[in-house]
């Protein structure tokens, strides 16, 4: 079959020779493309011209036979004919496995079950590519192996360890991957092993020390406010730790949270000696980790995402980056994930054991006014100078429901003004209201369309769901963690634009499929209430700190 994007293949074999690779399996040769240039680019520039002289193993795996032809045979150093699943027990070790335009011709639950069983055979990487949004494809030259049967997004590959990039060209592209062997760093039983015990009993108010990793508004920074704040209504003592300069406020002018003590740490000071007279700290960022660790105090790090995590990294940057995340990640500080998503993520990535503590939504301030009356309202709430926000997707989804005929205005809610070229639907932007006027904007729209490829937890679903607005939003992980699909939100892949612009026009059409969504919604909102999620903090927070087994060098 031809290539799915020609595009993508310099960036694939720049992956390949990177890892250097002394053996080679390529799943799904075809006609043989990648077996040419593996020899094109890791023998020929060695003088090895001619077979006789070649020193890379480079096997293949092909399921229909009517694809052999002469470059089989003069390429690789084997050809299996037959179906990888069969196959895949005798395998040998490979350094790099390719699986290039594969992974959509399967069901997603055979898919990932092959990729386990793959990875087992790998020994530096497997480099996957597959479309971002394939499209319908049945047989190829007789080959009903050639069916696109499934479509594949970022979070799909949480159970692995991996870094990608996704490639877009106009409206289409390809994800390509690096996913690696399964962890071999050890686990750290002493550390992980506190959240195998019943939450103790709240010995009294706490000194809780909460370091602050900036002053940005971002989703991640109000959640920990908001756990400050609670903390505090719940009789604890909190100190608002934050590291910058002595005329500088330690909380952000956008956030009305306050804390009992508020420290600015002078640049290049260490945090060790501002924690001291703490029962425990909470950190907000994981590059705390290094210093807290040295600390005689307990801490604890509320992991809520981020692009580097999700292997989200430059390609020049992939293996400094890699190892600095190691380094941080193993040290021996217990972790509390903000999803499943992303204890999922800890787990696969640094075999850490977190707990999941969720974040939460203020049902009081959000919560459903008279509705909007005026014509129907999409309001996206979103950074547009954030990629994996993926805005461009909700530009081009609510173009399509525009163009087949549906009437209404955008609202966008954002950090910055963006330019925005072509757009025939009204389009208003909101740039950094104050945070008590949020609300109104959720009460006064139609429905949230929320695009992200990937999200920790992503605030804005919930906070619209909680204000009884119904809920659009892409399959992008932490957001499983409150939507139950179909039920009180309609979802589609990430970068779906024509299933986001189904749902959208879906709900323009039946306002009772809306009333429907925003009620569901609304109570899944509830059970996220800041009252009742704070006290899944407070036990996490107690645990670590009356914890007598953790050792810091375990």
């Amino acid at each position: 079959m031809p290539s799915s994007y020609y595009q993508v293949i310099p960036h694939i074999m720049g992956k390949v020779q990177a890892e250097a690779p002394r053996s080679i399996l390529d799943v799904g040769a075809g006609f043989g493309k990648y077996g040419v240039l593996c020899r094109e680019l890791l023998e020929l520039p060695h003088a090895r011209y001619h077979k006789a002289q070649w020193q890379i193993r480079l096997d293949g795996v092909e399921v229909f036979p009517g694809y052999q032809n002469p470059i089989h045979d003069y390429v690789y150093d084997r050809v299996y004919y037959g179906d990888i699943r069969t196959l895949c027990p005798g395998l040998q070790q490979y350094d790099v496995v390719l699986l290039i335009d594969v992974l959509e011709h399967f069901p997603k639950d055979e898919g990932l079950e092959l990729l386990h069983r793959l990875v087992q055979h790998t020994g530096r990487a497997m480099i996957i590519s597959t479309p971002v949004c394939p499209a319908p494809q049945g047989s190829y030259l007789g080959n009903q192996h050639e069916a696109h049967l499934s479509r594949w997004s970022i979070v799909d590959f949480a159970e692995f360890d991996f870094t990608y990039q996704t490639l877009m060209f106009g409206g289409e592209g390809a994800h390509v991957l690096n996913l690696y062997p399964g962890t071999s760093r050890p686990p750290r039983p002493a550390v992980d092993g506190i959240w195998q015990t019943e939450p103790p009993v709240v010995p009294g108010p706490l000194v809780i020390g909460c370091v602050l990793p900036h002053r940005g508004l971002t989703g991640g920074l109000k959640s920990l406010l908001e756990q400050v704040r609670h903390l505090r209504r719940r009789g604890h003592r909190v100190r608002a730790i934050r590291r910058g300069g002595s005329d500088e406020p330690v909380f952000p002018a956008w956030s009305d949270v306050r804390a009992d003590e508020e420290v600015m740490v002078p640049p290049g000071r260490p945090l060790a000696g501002y924690v001291e007279g703490c029962d425990v700290v909470l950190a907000g960022w994981y590059e705390q980790l290094l210093e807290l660790e040295a600390s005689r105090v307990p801490a604890l790090y509320w992991e809520q995402g981020h692009g580097g995590l999700l292997g989200d990294i430059h390609p020049v940057e992939v293996d400094r980056v890699r190892s600095y995340l190691v380094h941080h990640y193993s040290l021996p500080v217990p972790l509390a994930a903000v999803s499943p998503f992303v204890a999922t993520l800890l787990h696969s990535r640094y075999n850490r054991h977190a707990r999941v503590v969720p974040a939460g939504v203020d049902t009081t301030r959000f919560c459903p006014g008279a509705g909007p009356s005026h014509e129907p309202t999409v309001l996206l709430v979103a950074n547009p100078s954030l990629a994996f926000k993926g805005c461009e997707v909700a530009l081009k989804a609510l173009q399509r429901v525009w163009d087949a005929g549906h009437r209404f205005r955008v609202t966008w809610v954002c950090h910055t003004r963006l330019q925005v070229v072509g757009a025939r639907y009204p389009l208003e932007f909101v740039v950094n209201p104050p945070q008590g006027e949020l609300p109104g904007w959720y009460q006064n729209s139609h429905l949230l369309l929320f695009t992200s490829w990937y999200e920790g937890f992503g605030l804005p679903p919930l906070e619209a769901m909680a204000a009884g607005v119904p809920v659009v939003t892409t399959r992008c992980g932490g957001v499983l963690a409150y939507v139950e699909p179909g039920v009180n939100a309609l979802l589609a892949e990430p970068g779906d634009v024509v299933g986001l612009s189904r749902a959208v026009a879906h709900l323009l059409e039946n306002p009772g499929t809306r009333e429907a969504l925003a009620a569901r919604g609304r109570q899944a909102a509830l059970r996220f209430a800041w009252e009742s999620v704070v006290q899944q903090m407070e036990n996490a927070l107690v645990t670590v700190a009356t914890a007598t087994g953790t050792e810091k060098g375990a």
